[in-house]
Formats: C-alpha cells, structure tokens, sequence
C-alpha cells in the first residue's frame, strides 16, 4: 500500500496536537524508511521534535544532526538545535564504567 506523504504529516501533526508525540514519531520514522536524503532533513527535523519534546534528548541531537546533515544551509534551526543540546554526552555513561 501506498501512502501520501502530505495524509502522514497531517497524521503526525494531529498526533503531536494531540499530545501523542511518540505516536508521531512512529510515522516519521516509517516516513523516513528508505529515505536517506530525509526529504531534505525535513524528516530529521520533525523527528528531533518529537524527541525533544518527549524528553529523549540523545535521540533528539541525533535527528537534529541527520537534518543538518542532509540539508546544512536551510536547517540552520536544526543547527541552533544541536547547539542548544550540546550539553548532552554519554561522559556520564563512560564514567561508569572506567
């Protein structure tokens, strides 16, 4: 089955209206199946979004990146993003176990 991207955003934008933003990461994700460009990083964006919203900030660096990546001179939100989340490492995790 096919789907249109522009009913899966709608989706997703309900979703996160909705307060369902993990739901709407499921659509991003299977948006971005297969998609290495992420539509431009538009994809990345929106599932840094989510993920910063739910609170899961080292998934939400990672999308942020993969945006910047893909699209560098337009995602410069995403950049200010990455900025913004800077503070976020695994120093903690690597410290448990030296």
């Amino acid at each position: 089955m096919r789907y249109d991207f522009n009913a899966l955003e709608r989706a997703a934008n309900h979703l996160i209206n909705s307060g369902r933003a993990q739901d709407a990461i499921k659509i991003y994700l299977f948006m971005a199946d297969g998609d290495q460009a992420l539509d431009a990083g538009y994809l990345g964006k929106r599932l840094g979004e989510c993920y910063e919203s739910i609170g899961d900030l080292h998934a939400a660096k990672y999308w942020y990146g993969r945006a910047v990546e893909e699209n560098p001179e337009v995602r410069l939100d995403c950049s200010e993003a990455r900025m913004r989340l800077e503070h976020v490492t695994i120093d903690d995790l690597l410290a448990d176990t030296a």
